[in-house]
């Protein structure tokens, strides 16, 4: 659907009218019934922040059928899982003689409404980006919208990283690894930087990366993500974020900005280099963290033996794997406004793998 086709949807949603006589921009208000049910609430909805948010210029998307959608994933068959968050499950689906993703929040709760809209409006607007998961479409006939998206592999990064000991998949090279890094800080820095207000993404973590048939990542959840109020800095909002990623200002509930993006990609970058989980399952601000234990091995030049095995046979320069490391301890140092800038990350991470000795 086109603006206009989103602007007139709208207009039927509200069940407005324009008045005799009067400009298109005056409208009454029809009398809803009470059988108009999910497709109403939840197009209104999300109609109303899609407008709110990007003045109705956002990427073009469908709506979908719940029966459609049903049948593309076999009825949300178990088997057909990509990946299961907290609050939603991704889907594998085939439609109109192609593959999909699906993304079908939990049923139940009323938050999870909000943040699938939240999801929707955001990710209309980063679909532009190669390494985000393109939005083609929704459905608004059910409880909480499903998402559709093009199809973007059936691996999370957390699967490469954390998972690969069962055999699923083969491990990531440090090649692919590096490039990872520098195509989610890529994508992250366009939310920061280039729609109508800086968005914090809130939701950065091993599972909300998929990656493709050639470790290509995409980013492909926005559903915790929150904008800064035009002519301010910072936003106020109660405590939201995925437990371990989250920076020691969200959980004082403090003003926060986009460097606690920053230290949550920072988080990302030390799993990438060790091969696993740093962080205890309940992490609270205050507990003995992964920083201090990776600052100890740069300090002490034993670095690698914290390495992730799977690419420490490699043959990787210790100075690469000093620098990386250095750029996520500058990500995840205490203070906000001694981290550097998503932007500045991206740049020191293609500045890395331009001058790998082992990347060709």
């Amino acid at each position: 659907m086109d603006a206009d086709s989103w602007y007139n949807l709208y207009l039927y949603l509200h069940r407005l009218q324009p008045k005799e006589g009067k400009m298109c921009s005056s409208f009454t208000r029809r009398t809803r019934t009470k059988d108009e049910g999910p497709l109403l609430k939840n197009g209104s909805m999300l109609l109303e922040k899609l407008i709110a948010s990007c003045n109705g210029k956002c990427n073009p998307i469908r709506t979908f059928s719940a029966e459609e959608l049903s049948k593309a994933t076999n009825g949300f068959n178990v088997e057909q899982e990509i990946s299961r968050y907290v609050h939603f499950v991704l889907y594998k689906g085939f439609l109109d003689g192609r593959e999909i993703s699906v993304k079908r929040y939990k049923i139940g709760e009323s938050k999870y409404l909000e943040t699938a809209i939240t999801d929707i409006v955001i990710g209309s607007q980063m679909s532009v980006h190669k390494n985000v998961l393109k939005l083609i479409g929704c459905c608004l006939e059910t409880q909480n919208p499903v998402l559709v998206y093009e199809f973007g592999g059936e691996k999370t990064l957390k699967k490469c990283i954390l998972d690969v000991h069962e055999g699923q998949f083969e491990p990531l090279t440090w090649k692919s690894r590096l490039r990872i890094a520098m195509d989610v800080a890529s994508a992250v820095a366009y939310l920061h930087t280039a729609l109508s207000r800086p968005i914090i993404h809130r939701g950065l973590s091993l599972i909300s990366i998929v990656l493709d048939s050639n470790h290509v990542a995409k980013l492909s959840e926005f559903s915790l993500s929150i904008a800064i109020p035009e002519g301010k800095s910072h936003v106020e909002d109660a405590i939201s974020g995925i437990t371990g990623y989250m920076a020691p200002e969200v959980w004082t509930g403090s003003k926060i900005n986009e460097k606690a993006d920053v230290y949550s990609f920072g988080r990302l970058l030390f799993e990438l280099l060790t091969g696993r989980n740093n962080v205890p399952e309940y992490y609270a601000a205050g507990d003995a963290i992964v920083e201090e234990f990776v600052q100890s091995y740069v300090e002490s030049n034993r670095l690698i033996e914290i390495v992730d095995h799977k690419i420490s046979s490699e043959g990787i320069n210790r100075d690469e794997l000093v620098a990386f490391a250095k750029i996520a301890l500058s990500c995840t140092v205490e203070n906000p406004e001694d981290r550097p800038t998503i932007t500045d990350v991206a740049k020191q991470l293609r500045q890395l793998r331009k001058d790998s000795p082992c990347i060709p």
